[in-house]
């Protein structure tokens, strides 16, 4: 079955799909559809409507909609060292092996071709690592997960491959294969990080926030998907790291993460 998920997958437009999906999203919807379609959405991937700020009418557009923000508290931030940078479920988490980053159980990719930056490879070869799945319904927006500094983001091309556990499974480095945006960090005590946002079908939207550099609190935002994706977030070795997680658990931004 993953062979042939593999080859369906490789078959498929998955760019032209992801293109069009975009172009539809971004269209503005009269006002008196969007609380019925906004409805119909938040009820099919369990969209939590008590924490989006505003009304279903102010949203112009299923991406608007998509890319929602949240009523002051709906996530406060934990007086840890290290907190989770977005909602979602852990799919992978705990040390990297000699460079080596646990897709899914059995499968493995290198930091460096994740990362594309030697340097910074080198020093997050033996560091703890969480891959975070964002649903269709979470909160789509991505912060930074610990005080410190911001200090260089670049865009990585790529394809659009889902990013589910069933295309983890059937596609080997998935995560490598995908387009994706890399925020370079550094921690109060000059540990190298990185948070990665992977791009996957009908997400190939990925907006950064600025300013590119300086200071960061965690808490603050560092950018916005559009629908769903992954986010991956690699600390350097050393403590605080980040939490071990079993698979498949629930997390929320701002939750302690060490």
């Amino acid at each position: 079955m993953s062979t042939l998920r593999r080859l369906w997958l490789q078959a498929i437009p998955k760019t032209l799909l992801s293109r069009t999906t975009g172009f539809l999203t971004d269209l503005p919807l009269p006002r008196w559809a969007r609380a019925r379609v906004y409805g119909w959405f938040s009820r099919r991937y369990g969209v939590n409507l008590d924490e989006m700020a505003g009304s279903l009418t102010d949203y112009e557009s299923l991406s608007a909609f998509f890319t929602r923000q949240l009523v002051p508290g709906a996530r406060p931030i934990a007086d840890a060292p290290i907190v989770w940078p977005c909602d979602g479920r852990i799919v992978t988490s705990g040390p990297i092996t000699d460079g080596r980053v646990e897709q899914i159980k059995g499968q493995t990719y290198d930091v460096e071709h994740l990362l594309l930056d030697g340097p910074l490879a080198a020093r997050l070869r033996n560091a703890t690592q969480a891959t975070i799945y964002l649903a269709p319904g979470d909160y789509h927006r991505v912060h930074v997960p610990f005080d410190g500094q911001r200090l260089r983001q670049w865009h990585v091309s790529g394809g659009l491959y889902p990013v589910n556990r069933e295309t983890a499974q059937a596609v080997p480095e998935l995560f490598v294969r995908n387009e994706r945006v890399v925020y370079e960090l550094r921690l109060v005590d000059g540990r190298a990080a990185a948070v990665v946002m992977v791009a996957a079908l009908n997400v190939g939207n990925i907006k950064p926030a600025f300013p590119i550099s300086g200071e960061v609190r965690r808490g603050d935002e560092l950018g916005v998907f559009h629908l769903g994706s992954t986010v991956i977030v690699l600390v350097e070795a050393g403590q605080p790291c980040l939490l071990t997680v079993s698979s498949g658990a629930l997390v929320r931004m701002g939750q302690r993460a060490s």
